[in-house]
């Protein structure tokens, strides 16, 4: 996939209430995290093997989306998928924390593991800490950016993905 179409994806993707029938929000914010994996340059420091995103708080429908993104090759690293748990969390490259208790867990990640890529879709998720924030606007899910964040994890993300973000901070 180019960047040009995975951009293009992520900036005109139908709006959710009409993309409902065939793909779910679910699926939509998987395919965004995916790209967000995929225009991610990691920290030497974090190896060459698999990239692993971990799913917290999520529900069937959020683990059966992501389930798709599973054993997916980005840069011949394999994508592996699985719950987050206790101290198993620094394995993880991206976290995914879904509604919830998502502001608690950002404080024990930022704090345990400040190299962890965190993606939420709670509202306020770039205010409490996190580094992309899924958010749904004018029925489309988009997304937010905390900048400082993503230096803190000295993360280098597209300048062509962050230029589809609703802001940066």
């Amino acid at each position: 996939m180019t960047l040009r179409y995975a951009l293009l994806l992520a900036a005109c993707w139908p709006p959710v209430s009409t993309a409902q029938a065939t793909v779910s929000k679910e699926q939509i914010k998987a395919a965004l995290v995916f790209n967000f994996m995929k225009f991610t340059e990691w920290p030497a420091d974090q190896g060459n093997g698999p990239l692993v995103l971990c799913l917290a708080n999520a529900d069937r429908r959020t683990e059966a989306a992501f389930g798709q993104v599973n054993g997916r090759s980005i840069d011949s690293r394999t994508i592996q998928v699985r719950p987050a748990s206790g101290p198993d969390v620094g394995a993880c490259h991206l976290l995914y924390i879904q509604d919830g208790t998502a502001r608690d867990m950002l404080e024990r990640v930022s704090a345990s593991f400040p190299k962890v890529l965190t993606v939420g879709d709670q509202d306020d998720f770039t205010e409490a800490g996190g580094a992309i924030g899924l958010v749904e606007l004018n029925g489309r899910v988009q997304f937010k950016v905390n900048m400082d964040m993503l230096k803190r994890g000295n993360y280098k993300v597209s300048s062509q993905l962050l230029k589809l973000a609703v802001n940066l901070r």
